[in-house]
């Protein structure tokens, strides 16, 4: 019987890559589409759900409270305001289109899917294993192809991504 190399340091380090998820976490970068002349609020609104398409499409308008800030009583007072229905689309998603059937289904393409994850959680930075884990309500069975893919492999994919603005989220200094 022969022995292993267990001398860590003489192995290459190809050798000693593991599937532990990175730290990183990563966020849809909005300054990216500027960059390529892309409406992120358009491509946003093509993610609703097709009843908040039809009624943006129609021109609807909803209410909207915002807070008021009165700097001369120094009292806040909330408004109410009406604003186009699609006038916040990463809300509108949030809550009400990804909750809907059908938001993510098990044939969507990866990068396609987590662009949708992330745009459900209002687009807040979040790590590859976190956006799994939301995946993985979406794959009943689990058979997902998406979900069959080892974490090491879907950052890869994700690191990749020239389509979808995913990038590793870095607080502005």
């Amino acid at each position: 019987m022969r022995e292993m190399d267990l001398d860590l340091e003489a192995r290459p380090a190809r050798e000693l890559e593991t599937e532990q998820p990175s730290s990183t976490t990563y966020h849809i970068d909005e300054r990216w589409y500027q960059e390529h002349g892309i409406s992120f609020n358009d491509v946003v609104i093509s993610r609703m759900c097709e009843e908040c398409q039809r009624r943006a499409a129609a021109g609807e308008e909803t209410e909207e409270r915002q807070t008021v800030y009165d700097p001369k009583t120094r009292r806040a007072t909330i408004e109410v305001r009406r604003v186009p229905f699609a006038a916040r689309p990463l809300r509108r998603i949030r809550e009400d289109c990804s909750a809907k059937k059908g938001y993510i289904t098990p044939d969507m393409p990866i990068l396609e899917a987590v662009f949708r994850i992330y745009l459900a959680n209002g687009n807040q930075p979040m790590s590859l294993a976190s956006v799994r884990d939301q995946l993985a309500d979406w794959c009943p069975d689990g058979q997902c192809r998406w979900l069959l893919l080892p974490l090491d492999q879907l950052e890869r994919i994700v690191r990749h991504d020239q389509f979808y603005g995913l990038r590793p989220f870095q607080v502005a200094t």
